[in-house]
């Protein structure tokens, strides 16, 4: 009797090796999928809240940023002023010799583009 639930065990014995194996592969995929998500979660909300790259288009500002250059602009430093949040986040005042960046005014683009040329 003893014999016949050995040979029960070892003939179960790879069964089980190959379920293990499946198994560990799924998990492994898995965690890689959940690895990449929170990865393009987290790159996202930082792009998009905190820090975001930016590259000089124009000689506007030749003595300290030359044309090509690349700037990581960080989003939090000039906040409002009297909120709530002000304590929690690192907000300053403005200092001389700052580089502030602002959004690229594209209507002004759409209307020159139309034939309007505006007085000088």
């Amino acid at each position: 009797m003893p014999e016949d639930t050995l040979t029960k065990a070892e003939e179960q014995a790879p069964a089980l090796e190959k379920k293990q194996e499946h198994h560990e592969d799924q998990t492994t995929i898995s965690e890689y999928l959940e690895s990449l998500l929170v990865t393009v979660i987290l790159a996202l909300f930082g792009t998009s809240f905190i820090v975001q790259a930016f590259k000089i288009p124009s000689a506007s500002m030749e003595g300290t940023l030359l044309i090509g250059d690349h700037l990581l602009v960080n989003k939090f430093i000039f906040g409002g002023t009297g909120a709530w949040y002000e304590k929690l986040l690192p907000y300053r005042q403005l200092e001389r010799g700052d580089i502030i960046v602002f959004k690229y005014p594209y209507a002004i683009i759409s209307i020159c583009e139309a034939g309007y040329r505006p007085a000088r």
